[in-house]
């Protein structure tokens, strides 16, 4: 009879310490963390080195997170120091950044060069040259370039602290250009001793001012500018000159004129190619010229090349037209708000990430201080007007136009349906816009 009581108790002992005793479960190789576990609840004595010393802590942990994973209770335990510094962008990959440090910065002790994961980052519309601030978790790879994990960043225009040393272009090798060449001008970034900025019109050139500007001028002003001594490198469409001076732009965007149409060429193998443009009404500027048509070399990813064997990254024209643009279905976006929608529409579209990317660094500046854009991408209105005929006939053909114009309140619209184009074999892509008047 005893036996018989003693079976239950014995029973109920063995439950209660599967329940509440717990066992060695795993040594980790992050300093010497150590996790016990039961059936109700985990214990971790915590010794896992950090970027600022050890994590030494013994906690406990039920319910759901017993369940959880080493790494995940890590995160709910310590926040790591955030470090932040400034970086110039080098290289712009599918899903990565690499950038280089600002001399004065202290991360120059680990490396001068670093590269990071975008995937979780917010989009930002970079091109190499353009300026960040980084936030990161402390942790340095030991590898070169050095490789971290960014938290958060931010693209920079406003850099009137900071004195610019890099090299905009070699006055050696540039050519000496018309100093009336180009005079109005938006600003789209601002140093302690020079500013860059992009010609309000038919231009692919981006221009570098050398002088300092007063507190009175931003990133995004239209303005007019004296200057002398100026230099152009024509490969690279970039112009360095010293300002004389700055006032504000009475000049008004043309309302007819489409905006740095350009476009690319993807073949799936190295290909001849003649593309010709039946554009109701004038061209205004084009690059590399425009002869009867343009008769490039194509290459698998992009690369044109004619028949002096220069290089091109796509073909650019801008032109007057007498289109009517249409805005029956289109999309009322607040200037603040421009760059992801325009990430999104886009991607929508078909544009790749290199290519959404020059394009929204194109616009952006001309719409994100507007109090709202008034949006539609053209279809019929803009094919019409500018005719395409490429030699080989594509198997695809994207071409995105957009059409907007700023208002100062909301405007109801109905929205536009994006259709998203499959790009199989041989594609040719093509984007630009205008400023309409309303």
């Amino acid at each position: 009879m005893k036996k018989k009581i003693w079976i239950p108790i014995i029973a109920v002992i063995v439950v209660l310490a599967v329940l509440f005793v717990p066992i060695p479960q795993a040594s980790y190789d992050d300093g010497g963390t150590r996790e016990y576990v039961a059936l109700t609840y985990k214990i971790v004595d915590w010794n896992r080195i950090t970027p600022d010393g050890v994590y030494d802590e013994t906690k406990v942990y039920f319910f759901s997170d017993r369940y959880k994973s080493i790494d995940e209770l890590f995160e709910l335990e310590y926040q790591p120091p955030e470090y932040e510094f400034m970086a110039t962008v080098l290289k712009v990959y599918d899903g990565s950044v690499l950038v280089e440090a600002f001399a004065e910065e202290s991360v120059n002790n680990s490396s001068d060069q670093y590269t990071f994961s975008t995937t979780k980052l917010d989009y930002l519309a970079l091109v190499p040259g353009d300026i960040v601030k980084l936030v990161y978790t402390g942790i340095v790879e030991e590898s070169y370039p050095a490789g971290i994990e960014v938290t958060k960043w931010e693209r920079v225009d406003d850099l009137s602290s900071y004195e610019y040393t890099g090299e905009w272009l070699n006055k050696e090798t540039a050519e000496v250009c018309n100093e009336n060449l180009l005079t109005d001008f938006v600003i789209t970034r601002i140093y302690k001793d020079c500013f860059f900025a992009r010609s309000l019109f038919t231009s692919p050139y981006t221009i570098k001012l050398n002088g300092s500007v007063s507190d009175d001028w931003c990133v995004g002003d239209r303005v007019a500018c004296s200057y002398k001594n100026a230099f152009e490198d024509k490969e690279t469409h970039r112009i360095e000159a010293d300002l004389l001076t700055i006032e504000q732009s009475d000049e008004e965007i043309d309302p007819y004129v489409c905006y740095k149409p350009v476009i690319y060429l993807y073949p799936q193998s190295s290909t001849q190619v003649e593309v010709k443009l039946d554009l109701d009404g004038d061209f205004t500027c084009t690059y590399p010229e425009y002869k009867d048509g343009w008769n490039v070399t194509a290459m698998p990813d992009g690369t044109l090349i004619d028949e002096n064997n220069k290089h091109y990254n796509y073909l650019y024209w801008e032109g007057e037209t007498s289109a009517q643009y249409d805005f029956s279905s289109g999309f009322c976006v607040k200037g603040e708000d421009t760059a992801q929608f325009l990430e999104k529409a886009l991607d929508k579209l078909g544009l790749n990430r290199k290519e959404a990317n020059e394009f929204i660094v194109y616009w952006l500046p001309l719409m994100q201080n507007n109090e709202y854009n008034v949006i539609s991408f053209q279809t019929d209105a803009y094919t019409d007007a500018a005719k395409l005929s490429v030699t080989p006939t594509p198997d695809t053909e994207i071409r995105v136009f957009m059409a907007y114009y700023e208002s100062d309140s909301y405007v109801d619209i109905d929205e536009q349906k994006l259709i998203t184009p499959e790009r199989n074999g041989f594609t040719v892509v093509e984007w630009g816009g205008t400023q309409v008047a309303h």
